[in-house]
């Protein structure tokens, strides 16, 4: 099997022995350096007074550091992807035990600031984001659990540093302090790198997503504005609390900053725990909530210490959940592939609250007073909470493995970067025809109407007469998908109408539209090709008018249909995103298709261009994807490939052409793409009763008995899909990747060929053959071109299946 440097495979199985070894590690590191970082409001006071500054200028000493360690994260979450976090993590006890010294050798303010920032501040972001993004890739089942693990060691340093810092303090003053933990902390450092490991599953570089994605992510923006938002407010009783009291002339402020570490200590690993049976979402939403009500009791409770200690309480415990979750969110919305630096980059926003947040509170308190600075601290962190609701319901869009931007960056002929940037004019062209509805009573189980999208350059010309020269537009017929957390049930019981699912079964699968907001990803896929499509017909002197329906969701097909007929569209190409033959993904669409016809008056004609599983675009869109995955990870071409398809009951499949044409169609893409290892079909997503059988193997089964043989690397490629959509994400994404690290192999996946210019090509010439305008009907492999026309008896239903 392949060797590979970026796909690396050290040893261990998700959720093993091994794994916990490595939260643990991550908890000593955090311990090491967050003692040091949070220990800071206890020297406040002697730094304040040696320097003779004011609470506001002091404070930068902890604002810089946390805004360096943050934003430093964005670096140190992609060096340990990419190297593993032990180089890492010495690299920041290197820095950590010098800065520490020299800060306590400075004479002046500013020399003690850069050797303080600098050494807390790159240590901190060498210790934080990889070893948690590490921890977060060792494990799947019990994932939050382990990183409140991983991240408890932030809220025992809180409590230990605050306290020993205390105590050193009145024994020998900050400077001999900051000795002192610079030799510790720096050991702490070394012993915790030598016990960290890389997961069993590392991405390779072609599946990590890009910071210019992330930041053209509408959810990951809302989740970055509401994090900067809370960390501004969060970051005020953990310095300013012993400073409170201070000027209210009571003393014990540093068991206060204790008992929030300690707190925090209790809240992320209870949340922790929770997170692995209850919504991380709602979990994590309501630790934001908390957090912003604590202050209440902060604000009512004067120098009443026992009302104090309460406050410190419940802000620790929702600090402690909004540190032990985000990570685990983070794995959850945006998946492991490069989760260091997806921590990374979501951290600066913690960076920023941190360096804003600290510095304008001292401000707020030198002018104001602490009632006020409070009370400002409390907006700030309710107003956090719509935004993280917001992020939650946002539209989910794959961030390394959907759309045309990366086809789009690999396009390296003029005639590519054309045809891509046509596309993207085109979609900027997007209109609506909701009017063109009327007042027609919905489908049955249709529910409200929507407005159905068109794309089209400018109006194609309506016909006389019908005919294949006739075609005036194109309508891309597709499955359809929720894009709301309140669509996932009512979609789900179109899908299952009539075939007596339990609803058990139904509540699981909805469960994973919910881990993902709801939002199927094949609706924005959909778009993406329906805009590609315009574009390279448009390209191509062809500019039909293009339109979107679906079979079991809006726009549905009837009503797409509706609008087809109100502008006067007489003859549809129909492009089915389904490149091979079965009963559901064929004959189903054309009985879907004559319904349409029946209800609608004065219907266009449709006519289905040919399956096209076998033409040499679709084929070869698809061995350029390969060998993309396999350049990105550094794979040797005898890798050992699994093509993936949607099962189907046997009684079924014994009715089409379903499997051979799935096994010409992977040999041929395979001696396209220059694979020369072992390759074999294998299925997914069956999901009928388990007396029924269904077609073999299933991709989890073979992954499991490849590992057992000694595989070590395997790559799958989504042969049976058009693009990433839902069942492509959690079967294989999720679950067969999953399994593939319990296996012990190291699985790289292939992309779909979403909106290829290769495929994108075929597509138009499968309307030209449609619409008579060319002769030549290419295919590749053994099996010929297939008929534009099924065969009366051609893939029936068997209904006993």
């Amino acid at each position: 099997m392949a060797n590979t440097s970026s796909t690396t495979v050290e040893g261990g199985r998700l959720d093993s022995a091994a794994g916990w070894a490595v939260a643990l590690s991550a908890s000593l590191a955090t311990f090491a350096v967050f003692a040091v970082a949070y220990s800071f409001g206890v020297v406040l006071a002697s730094v304040r007074d040696e320097f003779s500054i004011g609470t506001g200028l002091a404070s930068l000493l902890f604002a810089i550091p946390t805004f360096l360690y943050f934003v430093l994260g964005v670096f140190t979450g992609r060096l340990g992807d990419r190297y593993g976090p032990r180089r890492v993590l010495f690299a920041g006890a290197v820095a950590l035990g010098v800065g520490l010294w020299a800060t306590s050798l400075a004479q002046s303010l500013w020399l003690a600031m850069t050797t303080y920032v600098l050494g807390v501040g790159i240590s901190v972001a060498c210790a934080y984001v990889p070893m948690v993004s590490v921890v977060g890739g060792w494990f799947e089942r019990h994932r939050t659990a382990a990183l409140g693990v991983a991240v408890a060691g932030i809220g025992l340093g809180h409590f230990a540093g605050a306290w020993a810092a205390q105590w050193l303090i009145e024994l020998y003053g900050w400077r001999d302090t900051y000795r002192v933990l610079a030799v510790v902390s720096t050991g702490l450092l070394m012993l915790a790198a030598i016990a960290a490991r890389r997961p069993p599953y590392v991405a390779p570089p072609s599946e990590m997503p890009s910071l210019r994605r992330l930041m053209h992510n509408r959810r990951y923006t809302l989740l970055y504005f509401s994090m900067m938002l809370l960390s501004a407010s969060l970051f005020v009783p953990i310095i300013y609390i012993k400073d409170y009291l201070d000027d209210l002339g009571k003393p014990g402020g540093q068991w206060l900053i204790s008992i929030i570490g300690l707190a925090s200590l209790l809240g992320r690993l209870a949340l922790g725990a929770l997170g692995t049976v209850l919504p991380l979402m709602r979990l994590y939403q309501l630790s934001f909530t908390i957090m912003g009500l604590s202050y209440l009791i902060w604000l009512f409770a004067g120098d009443n210490y026992t009302v104090l200690v309460i406050y410190t309480l419940v802000m620790g415990c929702s600090y402690g959940g909004f540190i032990a979750l985000s990570p685990a969110v983070a794995a959850e919305l945006f998946g492991l592939a490069g989760l260091g630096g997806v921590l990374g980059a979501l951290y600066t926003a913690a960076g920023i609250g941190g360096l804003v947040g600290p510095p304008l509170a001292g401000l707020l308190i030198d002018g104001a007073g602490y009632r006020v600075t409070i009370v400002a601290a409390m907006i700030i962190a309710l107003t956090s909470v719509p935004l993280l609701v917001a992020s939650g319901r946002a539209r989910v869009v794959p961030l390394a493995t959907v759309g045309a931007g990366e086809a789009a960056a690999r396009a390296t002929t003029p005639a590519q970067r054309e045809q891509f940037q046509t596309a993207s004019a085109a979609r900027a062209g997007d209109v609506t025809a909701a009017g063109a509805l009327g007042n027609a009573a919905p489908a049955a189980g249709h529910g409200r109407r929507r407005p159905v999208t068109v794309q089209s350059f400018r109006a194609a010309p309506a016909q006389s007469a019908a005919g294949p020269a006739s075609i005036d537009s194109v309508l891309l017929l597709s499955f359809g998908g929720p894009e709301g957390p309140d669509e996932v049930m009512p979609f789900l019981q179109n899908v299952t109408r009539g075939r007596d699912v339990p609803a058990e079964r139904l509540a699981r699968v909805s469960q994973q539209y919910l881990r993902h907001g709801g939002v199927s990803p094949i609706n924005e896929q959909n778009r993406a090709l329906l805009a590609a499509l315009s574009g390279e017909l448009a390209r191509r002197g062809t500019p039909l008018a293009c339109y979107w329906g679906n079979r079991n969701w809006h726009p549905y097909l009837r009503d797409t249909v509706e609008v087809m007929a109100g502008e006067g569209r007489r003859h549809a190409a129909v492009i089915v995103t389904s490149a091979f033959s079965s009963y559901s993904g064929c004959r189903q669409y054309h009985e879907d298709l004559a319904r349409a016809a029946d209800e609608v008056p004065q219907a266009p004609l449709m006519s289905r261009v040919r399956v096209y599983g076998n033409h040499p675009g679709f084929a070869g869109a698809l061995a350029e994807r390969i060998r993309e995955a396999v350049e990105g990870a550094r794979l040797r071409s005898d890798v050992h490939t699994l093509f993936t398809a949607h099962s189907l009951p046997i009684r079924m499949a014994a009715s089409c052409d379903y499997e051979a044409q799935l096994r010409d169609a992977a040999e041929t893409v395979a001696a396209m793409a220059g694979l020369r290892g072992e390759i074999e079909v294998v299925y997914q997503s069956r999901s009928g009763p388990p007396q029924v059988p269904w077609l073999e193997p299933d991709v989890n089964d073979r992954l499991a008995q490849l590992g057992s043989a000694g595989c070590r690397t395997a790559l799958v490629v989504p042969l049976g899909f058009v693009s990433d959509h839902m069942e492509v994400l959690v079967d294989l994404d999720t679950t067969a990747r999953a399994t593939a690290a319990r296996a012990g192999i190291a699985m790289v996946r292939a992309r779909a060929v979403s909106t290829h210019p290769l495929f994108l090509e075929a597509l138009v010439d499968l309307v030209e053959e449609t619409a008579g305008l060319r002769a030549d009907r290419p295919a590749v492999g053994h099996l010929g071109p297939h008929p534009d026309r099924c065969a009366p008896g051609c893939c029936p239903i068997e209904r006993g299946a």
